[in-house]
């Protein structure tokens, strides 16, 4: 079975891996040190506890979603190169069988094997072009597209990242309003915050439909490496059939030695 991580694609699926656990965890880090912060105003919190154990409960959480939003990642980065091998086999195959309709339809084979070759690897180009993607000319992206495709891929993160700390802000301004019970306080922070939340939700998941619909965004390095590697299974496609091919035709030679002998045989015998 072959590796869902190329070794030329290790390093990218790592380094999305870390980035998305250094994320989550940076999130999560904000929270738990302001719960322990608001804990440590209660006396018996701060008598059953030590600066250890307030310091293992601001940073354990944020490890946790470090650890498990990096396998989350990585897994998801595994299916998506499991996808993207599939279309590869997918779109090689056929171009491999109509390859071999056309030679058969043609006299003057070849001369027109240059121009089959051609043919596939521009159509390597347009299946690659056509997989819900889009190529951006050079080797790196551009900031914007970076931001583009992780708030493609990670909408809800974007907004617990934004939401939280509004919602806190809201809840810091109507804390200054002496005037105000505590009740009023909070029920004027779950208005204010959820039509802020809501607002966000509606921007976040637009944006990300528009890009599910448009494709994210690769680079022509990237478009190049996926069309090298098409050809590659195709070549390895060909040499596999080839070799099929001889394994059977060398099963009949033997086959058909061993009747033959064993006919001779009969024939001596008699």
């Amino acid at each position: 079975m072959p590796s869902l991580t190329p070794s030329h694609r290790q390093s990218e699926a790592t380094t999305a891996a870390l980035f998305d656990g250094i994320f989550s965890g940076c999130m999560t880090i904000g929270p738990s040190s302001l719960a322990v912060w608001a804990a440590m105003k209660n006396p018996t919190f701060l008598k059953s506890t030590n600066w250890q154990s307030r310091t293992a409960m601001v940073i354990m959480p944020a490890l946790f979603m470090f650890a498990f939003s990096s396998e989350q990642k990585l897994n998801h980065k595994m299916r998506e190169m499991a996808n993207e091998y599939e279309h590869s086999k997918e779109v090689t195959q056929w171009a491999e069988n109509n390859r071999k309709q056309n030679l058969t339809q043609t006299s003057s084979i070849s001369s027109k094997s240059e121009d089959t070759e051609k043919q596939l690897l521009a159509l390597y180009k347009k299946s690659v072009a056509d997989s819900g993607v889009r190529i951006v000319s050079g080797d790196n992206l551009g900031f914007h597209h970076k931001i583009a495709n992780f708030w493609q891929e990670n909408p809800f993160k974007l907004l617990a990242a934004m939401g939280v700390p509004t919602v806190l802000y809201i809840f810091h301004g109507k804390s200054n309003q002496r005037h105000l019970q505590l009740q009023s306080k909070l029920m004027h922070t779950r208005v204010y915050g959820q039509f802020a939340v809501i607002s966000m939700l509606l921007t976040l998941m637009g944006f990300k439909t528009y890009m599910d619909s448009q494709g994210k965004y690769i680079t022509q390095h990237e478009a190049d490496m996926r069309v090298e590697d098409m050809r590659i299974m195709r070549q390895d496609l060909i040499a596999r059939i080839n070799r099929d091919k001889q394994i059977e035709e060398d099963r009949k030679a033997v086959l058909l030695k061993a009747s033959k002998d064993r006919y001779a045989k009969v024939k001596t015998s008699h």
